[in-house]
């Protein structure tokens, strides 16, 4: 068993600024290329939900709350949930966005004209 000096020392090696540099210089390839796929997917969606709540005349203030809630949804959907979960879950976001004060109408116009998901 390691004696306590040296599990700090094997520590200290594996977190020194350089050896973690070198491990996310060698990762960065792929973060990158993930983060622009992720991002191709989300921006349309994103867009999407804007031109609603710029039809439905909804204040900018709340802006980001609908944002969050396609956000959400479509992380689920990104993670690859569907069917059954995919509703149930995308209800449950729909009751915790009305209880912040969304209208539930525009909520239920995002998850509608953007997911394709009814919910109530």
């Amino acid at each position: 068993m390691k004696t306590e000096a040296q599990q700090q020392d094997a520590y200290a090696a594996k977190t020194a600024p350089t050896t973690v540099g070198l491990k996310v210089a060698s990762r960065l390839g792929g973060m990158k290329t993930g983060f622009e796929s992720a991002i191709d997917l989300l921006v349309p969606k994103l867009q999407a939900i804007q031109e609603i709540l710029n039809s439905l005349t909804v204040p900018t203030i709340q802006y980001p709350f609908y944002l969050n809630f396609g956000r959400e949804i479509w992380a689920m959907i990104y993670r690859g949930i569907d069917g059954d979960s995919l509703e149930a879950q995308a209800q449950m976001l729909h009751d915790k966005y009305e209880a912040y004060g969304l209208a539930s109408a525009n909520l239920i116009q995002i998850a509608d004209s953007v997911f394709n998901i009814t919910v109530s």
